[in-house]
């Protein structure tokens, strides 16, 4: 399941255009600045309609997104000689539609939650069961800075 994760390196971050400053939308865009960990992944898979949970284990659960205002910063950690050690981390730019929640960046994902602590994304980019159908993957991530 370790595929449910390394595509956390393209997740996209939100950003808000709107010069209404007591807009909800540029108050949820301004939820995702910060640094957040995944700490658990579902996928739908349609061959089988069933859902599988799992959690990031060993290195893996130390991965981290941090969003700015402008772009992403993913760090992805593996192991090296018995010790989690940061891969290059990977810097880029995003786009967020505040009409339908779409985060860009690569891939689309859909943000179906997001408060001061928890973020939980939707996506369709994967064929999980390769059935030749995309499956629903939902990410969750809590903020830790």
């Amino acid at each position: 399941m370790k595929k449910l994760f390394l595509p956390f390196a393209v997740f996209s971050a939100m950003v808000s255009c709107s010069n209404d400053d007591d807009s909800p939308k540029k108050e949820e865009a301004a939820l995702l600045i910060g640094t957040w960990n995944q700490y658990k992944g579902e996928f739908y898979t349609t061959y089988d309609n069933k859902t599988q949970t799992v959690y990031p284990n060993g290195c893996e659960s130390q991965n981290t997104v941090e969003y700015n205002e402008t772009e992403v910063n993913v760090v992805n950690y593996e192991s090296k000689d018995g010790k989690c050690e940061p891969a290059v981390p990977k810097n880029a730019k995003y786009t967020y539609d505040k009409e339908t929640r779409k985060l860009t960046h690569g891939k689309e994902y859909i943000v179906t939650k997001i408060t001061p602590t928890e973020l939980v994304t939707e996506d369709h980019n994967t064929d999980w069961d390769g059935d030749g159908k995309k499956d629903v993957t939902t990410r969750y991530f809590r903020k830790i800075k």
